[in-house]
């Protein structure tokens, strides 16, 4: 339940003062999947519209959530000024989690620094946060970023060499 109540009140302060990338599509209020491909298609079209090539990229992050680094979910935290009560709950939720492995009467434990418990209602919304830096970087005006949970599109438009009067089969 606390968990729930953190994670809401921190979703609450960044859509309130519209401090996410508006290039993230999941685990987002009133945004989904065909709002993404809609992004998609129309950053295509008007490419070609204007006569530009378009060059794309897509990542997966595999293990999305085993990759969510609390370090950086904490920094993102602080560089978006939230308050100090779920910064400083944050802090605690992450401080001293450990993994337990038994196998055969044998315990392995190790103190772990990244990852959102299997299940955890805040890990959509800490994962946003992390992603959130990478999606407001400083990217050059023909390049727009597309992101829906653990997937990334990198979108650029170049101007066609002008020596060619035709453009390349790309079939």
């Amino acid at each position: 339940m606390l968990e729930k109540v953190l994670i809401n009140r921190i979703k609450h302060y960044t859509y309130s003062h519209n401090l996410l990338s508006q290039n993230q599509y999941s685990f987002t209020p009133q945004r989904s999947t065909m709002n993404a491909v809609i992004a998609l298609k129309d950053c295509v079209q008007e490419s070609l519209k204007e006569g530009l090539y378009v060059a794309l990229i897509s990542f997966d992050i595999k293990g999305v959530f085993d990759a969510a680094w609390w370090p950086g979910i904490l920094f993102s935290l602080k560089n978006l000024k939230c308050s100090r009560n779920p910064y400083n709950l944050s802090e605690i939720y992450f401080n001293g989690r450990k993994a337990v492995l038994i196998v055969n009467s044998r315990k392995e434990q190790r103190e772990i620094n990244q990852g959102c418990p299997q299940g955890s209602a805040s890990g959509p919304g800490f994962w946003n946060l992390q992603f959130n830096s990478l999606l407001n970087l400083d990217f050059t005006k023909n390049t727009k970023v597309i992101a829906y949970a653990d997937d990334l599109l990198i979108l650029t438009k170049e101007i066609p060499n002008r020596k060619s009067k035709t453009m390349p089969n790309l079939s």
